[in-house]
């Protein structure tokens, strides 16, 4: 994976975006540089999920903002050196108070009634209870440590030190098309769904190719020890 690949992959997220109905901003087309008060705020003890999803909008510090106010970012470090994220918005929930609460004031933005520091301000003051968990990828090959540290693996969840291992290193694409199939079922099948007869969705026969092009990681990195435990194939 070069940085090429990742700047075609974010392209190809936001088209994905736009088929799917859940679109809002298409911030930036190339890997996200380091932000140091974005990366201090997620290392910092102290900090809990809100406040790290209200400093990446405050600072616009995503690739791909959806029309719910969730976030995509895409970032990479040299070869095969990858990070994935996607924030998912902890104001909107199966609550219909939090969601209306989130709608109106991002109808009233959209309206002109509202000014986007404006609505940040009024997230700043809100507790969120977001049912959907943050979702990161990483390949790191130089921090892998065997049966420890994976080289390629998810975080689910604001818990940091949880790593799922992963066969594989995830393309942009893979990983949003992950995304949008769990956390956006309603928009994958209402566009997706047709008749095909071996997969009748469109969504999952692009996800089916999709996964041919996330190469395995090489035996150096994932030896017959750790496929012998469970692991994200």
């Amino acid at each position: 994976m070069n940085k090429d690949e990742v700047r075609s992959g974010i392209g190809q997220v936001w088209a994905l975006a736009q088929s799917l109905g859940v679109a809002e901003i298409y911030s930036n087309p190339v890997p996200l540089p380091v932000n140091a008060e974005f990366r201090d705020v997620i290392l910092s003890s102290s900090s809990n999920y809100v406040q790290v999803y209200n400093k990446g909008l405050e600072l616009s510090h995503y690739n791909i903002l959806l029309s719910d106010y969730s976030f995509f970012q895409f970032s990479i470090e040299g070869d095969d050196n990858v990070r994935y994220a996607f924030y998912p918005n902890p104001y909107t929930s199966h609550s219909n108070e939090y969601s209306e609460w989130f709608i109106s004031r991002h109808e009233m933005v959209e309206a002109g009634l509202l000014t986007h520091e404006e609505f940040l301000s009024l997230l700043a003051d809100k507790t969120g209870i977001g049912s959907v968990p943050l979702l990161r990828y990483e390949n790191a090959p130089a921090q892998r440590k065997k049966m420890h540290h994976p080289c390629s693996h998810f975080h689910i969840g604001f818990h940091s030190e949880n790593r799922w291992p992963v066969r594989r290193v995830l393309t942009p694409t893979a990983f949003a098309l992950l995304v949008f199939k769990f956390y956006y079922g309603t928009y994958w099948r209402a566009v997706g769904d047709d008749e095909n007869l071996e997969i009748d969705n469109s969504f999952d026969r692009t996800l089916v190719s999709e996964k041919t092009r996330c190469y395995l990681v090489s035996d150096e990195f994932f030896e017959p020890e750790e496929e012998r435990t469970f692991f994200f194939g």
